[in-house]
């Protein structure tokens, strides 16, 4: 995700951070020079958030009506999460122009473990082709990683349509 975000991010602006857990992803975001919103269904990480002055939304984003829907942002990061029904409204956060990485499991990880469930494991070229009417793909990759631990992976990377 951070070459990624070297690579093609503009570097400045609202990122969304969606199902953000501990921050990692967050402190890279800031890092880089954006104003980071955090959004992860556990309320108790906004103590996590609060000393690195980070912004932090305790919100269940499989809710039936999806949360953000009025929001836009230049960079939306989402990894480790994968909730189909409210996909499409997660890339209609990215601003016209803006960036959208995905990285999350990959079909074929069962094999290593959790998760082994279907509907949180996407297929090859799955995002490609959900979101090639709205965004240039940029990067994807899908395949057997080794790091952090072996898995199989899939990422994507696109920038909105203007």
């Amino acid at each position: 995700i951070s070459t990624m975000l070297n690579r093609y991010g503009p570097g400045h602006g609202l990122a969304l951070d969606l199902a953000s857990g501990n921050g990692r992803h967050s402190r890279l975001l800031a890092s880089l020079g954006y104003e980071v919103v955090a959004v992860d269904r556990n309320a108790e990480l906004a103590s996590v958030y609060d000393p690195m002055g980070l912004r932090f939304l305790a919100l269940d984003l499989e809710q039936a009506t999806f949360p953000l829907a009025d929001v836009q942002a230049e960079v939306v990061v989402v990894s480790n999460y994968l909730y189909r029904p409210h996909l499409d409204a997660v890339s209609r956060l990215v601003k016209p122009g803006g960036i959208f990485v995905y990285e999350t499991f990959g079909q074929g990880n069962e094999r290593f473990g959790k998760p082994s469930n279907p509907d949180y494991l996407l297929a090859p070229e799955e995002l490609d082709r959900r979101f090639s009417n709205s965004f240039e793909t940029l990067d994807s990759f899908f395949g057997e990683v080794d790091d952090p631990s072996p898995a199989i992976r899939a990422r994507y990377c696109g920038r909105r349509r203007v």
